[in-house]
């Protein structure tokens, strides 16, 4: 596993609307591939940003044009959103 402590280095792909993806089935009808969706989880005061079988503290989905290995996680403070 890689961890980065740092701003998520890609453009966030949310929905049409702004809001997170609710689930992988959604991110697929919108024609998003595995390897560019991305789970959001908030804990330990941060947020982190990584493969999409996370379900505990999870936000919601977002997807990246970029793909990534499934093993690459971003960790970003909170405080970085004040």
């Amino acid at each position: 596993m890689t961890d980065h402590y740092q701003e998520f280095p890609f453009n966030e792909l949310r929905t049409p609307t702004g809001d997170y993806y609710s689930n992988r089935f959604e991110m697929e009808l919108a024609g998003f591939e595995a390897t560019q969706m991305w789970s959001v989880v908030e804990s330990d005061g941060q947020y982190s940003f990584g493969p999409p079988h996370h379900i505990v503290n999870l936000l919601g989905y977002i997807a990246t044009a970029e793909h990534h290995d499934g093993d690459t996680y971003y960790h970003e403070p909170k405080e970085d959103y004040s």
